[in-house]
């Protein structure tokens, strides 16, 4: 019976939103929606529009895998934002009694459930990691989250701020000399003794590449544009790359230097590891790129970015 009421109230929604737009067409990588208002409860089921709603001042109705999220994201999350669980399987039963008139999220979590939430909703969903061109496409996202909480001029001021932020970076790295210094950016899962290694096509490379920075990697990327090496694998891109400035984002503990199996490897090809917050987030919108950027300042310069 529950699953009946969930059927037609879902039913009664779709039928009221076909029909023509009476409002603002805005595209999305799975077609387009129709807003006849800026909304005013948009749930975000991604980290990634959550963060950047927050950024934009607009506090969602719900967001999902929130116990998570103030771990690896520094935006302060406001109380009072319900949690729909896991991203990838969020609650579409509480999603529904929240009666949001908004939805943004992710194809890659979310893109299986579109019909049964653009049902309950408008609903937007971006592919926030395509293959190449990450940086343009997380510029080109925030933009359209921007213009569907019609803050639109908001989210251009703060792009620019972005800019000239990089610019400054950029400029400060290479005042110290390290303008055009190879790096490798490496996420530390030392139990099993893999190490994800950032290719050119990750947002978290582009963005490092944009402040003057230079990627020694040139493997092929597998998952997400990383690539994975074991502990010789690391200490070989390290002989191989004289100089390379390794930035890492490991768990305390998981520092390959105090790995008795590498750790002396390293130190003899002179390896340059510089440990970053261990909760450093890679694949999130403007905020994270800037507090990405800040981090690797402080490790790169020493003390305050």
């Amino acid at each position: 019976m529950r699953r009946v009421f969930f059927a037609f109230l879902f039913t009664a929604i779709a039928l009221a939103q076909q029909g023509a737009c009476p409002g603002e067409r805005v595209p999305h990588d799975l077609g387009e929606v129709c807003l006849s208002k800026v909304p005013d409860r948009v749930a975000a089921l991604d980290w990634r529009p959550l963060e950047d709603l927050l950024l934009l001042g607009v506090r969602p109705v719900a967001g999902a895998d929130l116990a998570d999220f103030p771990k690896w994201v520094k935006v302060p999350l406001p109380q009072g934002i319900a949690d729909l669980g896991g991203r990838t399987a969020p609650n579409l039963e509480r999603l529904l009694a929240l009666r949001p008139d908004l939805i943004l999220g992710y194809t890659g979590f979310q893109g299986r459930l579109y019909p049964e939430l653009s049902r309950i909703a408008p609903t937007a969903l971006y592919d926030y990691l395509p293959s190449e061109g990450q940086l343009a496409a997380m510029r080109r996202h925030f933009l359209l989250h921007a213009q569907l909480v019609g803050k639109a001029k908001e989210g251009e001021r703060m792009l620019s701020d972005l800019d000239r932020f990089l610019a400054q970076a950029r400029e400060r790295l290479e005042q110290r000399g390290l303008g055009g210094r190879p790096f490798l950016l490496v996420q530390a899962w030392a139990r099993d003794k893999v190490y994800n290694i950032f290719t050119r096509s990750t947002l978290a490379s582009e963005v490092l590449e944009a402040v003057g920075l230079r990627n020694a990697w040139t493997g092929k990327a597998e998952a997400y544009g990383l690539s994975r090496v074991g502990p010789e694998g690391l200490v070989r891109l390290v002989r191989e790359n004289p100089g390379v400035q390794v930035l890492l984002i490991a768990q305390p503990g998981n520092n390959p230097l105090a790995d008795p199996a590498i750790g002396p490897l390293l130190r003899l090809q002179g390896a340059r590891v510089h440990p970053m917050d261990p909760a450093t987030w890679t694949y999130g919108g403007p905020f994270s790129a800037r507090v990405l950027v800040e981090e690797a300042l402080r490790v790169l310069l020493g003390g305050k970015p």
